[in-house]
């Protein structure tokens, strides 16, 4: 008998059945954008600028997904893509769309909210601030295929965007929105909304936008995608806001920038404003740092507020300059004249701003002299302070 006619001995095991199939990776992305299909255009740019974001922190990128979404011909496919075609930089946008396109014109069924041809419209926007001005609330409500809404973008000078939020815009409009955020927030905020035309938004927002993405992922970051109630950070949202801002002006507009000349402007208001320092060659050396370091980010070298200076004080002194013994003695002075003056110079209720300033000046200080006393900081230091 050959070998090959010889009766095969049944291997012992389990008994011969289907292969199992291979389970998509993408297999979760498509059940919950599956769920956005009859809900609302902001809840799946809401849930697109997540998704923007895990990839982000992933490293990936977005274009793998695109590429994956674009040869299924399912409807979740579809959603998902018509959703991330609303959020993050021009480029992903477009590949985004490009890819709904195709899948589209296979006769894939679009999400019920999806609108052809529709884009986003400026309707108001507003600032909202506390005192000091050091913490900023930019309300930016826009339209799109007859629904209103309103991404609530709140960040600090100097530091960026601290967080960012997506309603939908209340009947009454943006500004029964804030009234009612300033209501559930006692002595957080002034009780004053500033009108911003767009360009006025793009010029503020756009750059704590530009800086986020350049500063890359981090730890903060990771954990505010977890979804923790405790934990709010922009990257949740922060794609969102880069298209919503970035429709708010044409291609090409550039951001008009503070002339040097401001911050000698500045520095000579202070000298003349009698601040009470002696040593008026140390009152001009700190002005001078205080004001360039505002004009060098593009802001009015009178716009301060506590966690403002405290930063401007650590990156621009700490860091780079020697000062000597005697000269530090004279900050806790300094520092207090400075604060004061930009409380005047923008006209603040001064017995108000002058209480607020007192307040938060000794962490101020506090903070300065830890990190001036940190030997790495130390290291760095290349210059005087006069």
């Amino acid at each position: 008998m050959s070998p090959q006619s010889k009766p095969r001995k049944r291997k012992q095991g389990k008994a011969p059945g289907r292969r199992p199939e291979r389970q998509s990776p993408y297999g979760a992305l498509l059940e919950s954008a599956a769920a956005l299909r009859s809900e609302s255009w902001l809840l799946a740019d809401a849930w697109a600028s997540e998704l923007h974001a895990t990839l982000w922190l992933a490293g990936s990128g977005n274009s793998p997904v695109v590429e994956a979404l674009a040869a299924m011909d399912d409807p979740a496919a579809l959603t998902a893509l018509r959703a991330l075609s609303g959020v993050g930089s021009a480029e992903n946008r477009l590949e985004a769309f490009a890819a709904a396109e195709n899948v589209a014109a296979r006769g894939v069924a679009e999400p019920s909210w999806y609108a052809a041809g529709a884009s986003l419209e400026f309707r108001e926007a507003f600032l909202v601030t506390n005192l000091l001005g050091d913490v900023e609330v930019v309300a930016i409500t826009q339209e799109r295929a007859g629904a209103a809404e309103t991404v609530l973008f709140m960040r600090q000078p100097v530091l960026g965007a601290t967080a960012i939020e997506l309603f939908s815009t209340p009947a009454e409009g943006t500004v029964a929105l804030l009234e009612d955020m300033i209501a559930s927030t006692p002595d957080a905020f002034r009780d004053v909304l500033i009108p911003l035309s767009a360009t006025d938004v793009y010029d503020r927002v756009w750059p704590d936008i530009e800086q986020f993405w350049a500063d890359g992922p981090d730890e903060e970051a990771e954990e505010g995608l977890i979804g923790s109630e405790d934990v709010r950070h922009p990257v949740q949202l922060i794609a969102l806001a880069d298209a919503r801002v970035s429709a708010l002006v044409p291609s090409g507009y550039e951001i008009p920038t503070v002339s040097p000349e401001r911050a000698d402007e500045a520095v000579e208001a202070f000298l003349a404003s009698g601040h009470g320092i002696e040593d008026v060659e140390a009152a001009r050396a700190f002005a001078r740092i205080v004001a360039a370091a505002a004009v060098e980010q593009n802001r009015d070298p009178v716009v301060y507020g506590p966690a403002s200076l405290t930063a401007v004080l650590i990156l621009k002194v700490a860091a780079e300059v020697h000062v000597s013994d005697a000269d530090l003695a004279l900050f806790p002075d300094l520092v207090r004249a400075w604060a004061y003056f930009t409380a005047d110079a923008r006209d603040l209720p001064r017995d108000e701003a002058r209480a607020a300033w007192d307040e938060e000046l000794p962490t101020v200080l506090a903070e300065f002299s830890e990190a001036y006393a940190d030997p790495e900081l130390a290291a760095e230091r290349d210059g005087q302070f006069r």
